[in-house]
């Protein structure tokens, strides 16, 4: 059972009968302790999701009503599919993000580069990013999705619609979408690995010094170990595709001593002014 606020989540490894029955006993438990204290669940607003090609879709009840299934659900802000990918919240926060855009462009007259860029980075930009190290696409089709919102964003602006996006991206001084992410997963990737969270990442990442003590240029460079996966849903899991870019970087930004210089040496680096 996993629980947080007033969202309460059960999952079981369905193999057979036996496995459906055990959930099954589960929800019951939880439903005679509600009604111990007072509590009554409510079956029509809990769902069954059912993830794994080779799911036998069983059929649950709660309160003695069936629960029905569904292909998609929000959990805390993210839409979660029975495939893990995440098309459903791409199509799902790029439809937001362009409403607020229609908006702007319906209620604004000012539409200098600097209005604007202040405008879509505060009302529309934290729409497409938030939660993002859960959601990150990794199909150029879904990328692309995401990228449009800011395509249209800097369109709004005055004198420069018909320019090229590289050539806005540098008068608004923005990055593109899919950049941002990066750095944003490098320094979620930061946090976690010196302690600024209180997330257990025994599990998430592994360290070249920990599998030998021989002292090779990547154990001493406390390089991160790359996990073999065969689905995508694995392999572009934060902790797995996080790891390659993070032992691109050079020892002096992975080794900061504080999150703002990590973010300013990472910034530098990305940039033309860093010096090898």
């Amino acid at each position: 059972m996993f629980k947080y606020a007033d969202d309460s989540k059960f999952g079981r490894r369905i193999g057979g009968d036996n496995d459906a029955a055990r959930l099954q006993l589960d929800l019951n438990g939880v439903d005679r302790w509600a009604k111990q204290i007072g509590m009554e669940l409510h079956p029509h607003k809990t769902v069954v999701v059912h993830f794994g090609h080779n799911n036998p879709h069983y059929q649950y009840t709660l309160s003695e009503t069936e629960v029905m299934s569904s292909g998609c659900v929000k959990d805390l802000g993210v839409l979660i599919n029975d495939k893990c990918t995440p098309e459903d919240h791409v199509i799902a926060v790029a439809k937001k993000a362009n409403g607020i855009l229609g908006q702007i462009r319906r209620t604004t007259v000012n539409r200098s580069v600097d209005m604007v860029t202040r405008l879509y980075k505060t009302y529309v930009r934290p729409i497409v990013e938030s939660s993002v190290q859960a959601w990150d696409p990794w199909l150029r089709r879904d990328i692309d999705i995401i990228e449009k919102v800011q395509r249209r964003a800097t369109k709004l602006a005055s004198g420069i619609g018909s320019k090229e996006y590289e050539e806005r991206l540098k008068i608004c001084n923005l990055t593109t979408l899919e950049r941002r992410r990066e750095r944003g997963s490098l320094i979620e990737c930061f946090k976690l690995l010196n302690g600024y969270t209180n997330i257990d990442t025994t599990n998430m990442f592994s360290f070249a010094n920990e599998r030998h003590s021989l002292s090779t240029r990547s154990a001493t460079g406390a390089l991160l170990v790359p996990k073999k996966s065969r689905l995508d849903v694995r392999k572009y899991f934060f902790s797995s595709r996080v790891v390659n870019i993070w032992n691109e970087l050079p020892f002096e930004i992975r080794n900061a001593p504080s999150i703002n210089n990590f973010k300013n040496n990472y910034d530098l680096y990305t940039s033309e002014d860093w010096m090898i």
